[in-house]
């Protein structure tokens, strides 16, 4: 959603953004989940691993049609995302290498581009998109950007209270309802002046 965002700039047809749990830098991100090993981040990292793994699977015969040399013990037999994406992801979409096109794809290459209000919602314990990735100078220095930083919250789960039950959505409504309401009088003083 942010690299969207920020492709579109002042075409943006959006009135404002929320991205919860964002993953500013794919690489550094798979560089941080495939280098934990006695961690939670571990986790992860074997999940979505297995997630790559079965999916590639389940279209192999597809994908193994495309013009490109794909090695399917490599794939199958990888240890980690980087090494999923460097053998299967990559050369699927034409990529040099894993780090091209996850450097392609991160979202911090395009928050500079922003023009519509946007929150950004990272949590201090998140194992994924953990705070030493966080581009606070790239949000500090847009006016468009909002970052709200909690102790907790995990990976986009946000638990409190009664537990299953996440509160990310009432900071999340709040935003939106406040954005959508600044939107439609700011339209309106336009209409009428």
């Amino acid at each position: 959603m942010t690299k969207y965002i920020g492709e579109e700039n002042y075409k943006c047809p959006l009135t404002a953004g929320v991205i919860v749990g964002c993953p500013y830098d794919m690489y550094k991100v798979i560089e941080h989940l495939d280098s934990q090993r006695f961690s939670f981040s571990r986790f992860y990292d074997i999940a979505i691993l297995n997630f790559l793994k079965n999916a590639f699977r389940d279209n192999k015969d597809q994908i193994l049609k495309l013009p490109v040399d794909m090695d399917v013990k490599k794939i199958t037999s990888s240890s980690g995302i980087m090494e999923f994406t460097e053998e299967m992801t990559r050369k699927a979409f034409g990529y040099n290498s894993a780090k091209e096109l996850l450097d392609y794809s991160s979202c911090k290459n395009y928050m500079d581009d922003i023009k519509i209000p946007t929150l950004f919602l990272n949590s201090l314990d998140d194992p994924i998109c953990i705070k030493s990735l966080i581009p606070f100078e790239k949000i500090f220095n847009n006016p468009n950007l909002v970052l709200a930083l909690t102790e907790n919250g995990g990976h986009i789960g946000y638990m409190g209270g009664t537990w299953p039950t996440s509160w990310v959505e009432h900071p999340v409504t709040e935003f939106f309802a406040s954005m959508l309401k600044h939107h439609s009088s700011k339209s309106q003083r336009g209409k009428s002046g």
